[in-house]
């Protein structure tokens, strides 16, 4: 019922409780159609904002990968021209960089694949592939250079090159050749070199060998002399003390006495001989003397 303030007369509604109730549920639905969908956008609000930011965060790590993709790229192509060029210097053919690498001509798959990715992108995934192409390729090479190597290293362990003072220890007093003898202080032709030193510094084997002869000398004092490959001997005097065994097989590097003072000599030192068949040789030829000079010691024997 409606009463107004006038005069007029009162207006009377009758609505029965079915129709309350149904314009009830009708405002109810409403209400919460309008919450649900607002929140639907909201939560849609949220979720675009945070693929976008994710989106944004991807393409900078696509572009930092690119940028590491080129900087790879940079790195095999220069490892591609050091190889050759050792592998040239090895006499060691490269291999054919002519053969192709990459997508397989007629493969339609794979061109689908690069045209749908994005003209730049393509090309630096192709020159991916290309340098893992190439890196494979270079496991052979690299494995002949490291045989190479190795059969250099093996050459080099036979032959009298290792400075036969360990530690690199001792100086060059006398060289090989026509040098005024320390004791008679007459011209002898010396046919070897004296490295000086302290005593009882370790003499280690010049290169890989077996132990020929040792003794004692009345000129040389205590020695060993060691046999080694394509006709190389080596004579170790002056010793103070002896290390090995008449036939023991030694490698380069390994002990063979210490530095003395026996025989016909004026001070501690190492007189180191090399032969090659019957005839006697410069050490120096095979060892580093550069800059072993003792100086003032050039007259000792």
């Amino acid at each position: 019922m409606l009463i107004p303030h006038s005069e007029r007369s009162a207006l009377n509604f009758h609505v029965s409780i079915l129709v309350l109730a149904a314009i009830s549920l009708v405002l109810v639905v409403a209400v919460g159609t309008f919450v649900y969908l607002s929140s639907r956008h909201i939560g849609s609000n949220v979720v675009i904002e945070s693929q976008q930011q994710e989106l944004e965060e991807n393409q900078a790590n696509l572009d930092a990968a690119l940028a590491e993709i080129r900087n790879v790229l940079r790195v095999a192509r220069s490892f591609d021209a050091e190889l050759v060029e050792t592998m040239n210097s090895l006499g060691i053919s490269p291999p054919d960089s002519g053969s192709g690498t990459g997508v397989a001509q007629g493969d339609l798959a794979e061109f689908q694949t690069l045209q749908a990715v994005a003209e730049d992108r393509a090309r630096e995934i192709q020159d991916l592939r290309n340098a893992a192409e190439g890196l494979r390729d270079a496991v052979e090479p690299v494995r002949e250079i490291r045989q190479v190597l190795q059969s250099q290293e093996s050459l080099l362990a036979d032959i009298p090159n290792l400075w036969p003072v360990q530690n690199g220890m001792g100086r060059v007093a006398m060289e090989f050749g026509p040098n005024i003898h320390p004791i008679t202080g007459q011209w002898f032709l010396h046919n070897g070199i004296s490295i000086a030193g302290p005593p009882g510094t370790p003499i280690v084997a010049s290169a890989n060998g077996r132990v020929v002869e040792m003794g004692y000398d009345p000129d040389y004092g205590l020695y060993v002399m060691l046999r080694h490959k394509y006709g190389f001997r080596t004579q170790y005097s002056y010793l103070q003390s002896i290390t090995v065994r008449e036939g023991q097989n030694l490698v380069q590097g390994q002990q063979v006495g210490t530095l003395g003072n026996t025989g016909i000599s004026s001070r501690y030192q190492l007189d180191f001989m090399v032969k090659l068949g019957t005839d006697v040789v410069d050490p120096a030829a095979f060892l580093k003397t550069a800059d072993r000079f003792a100086p003032g010691v050039s007259d000792v024997r």
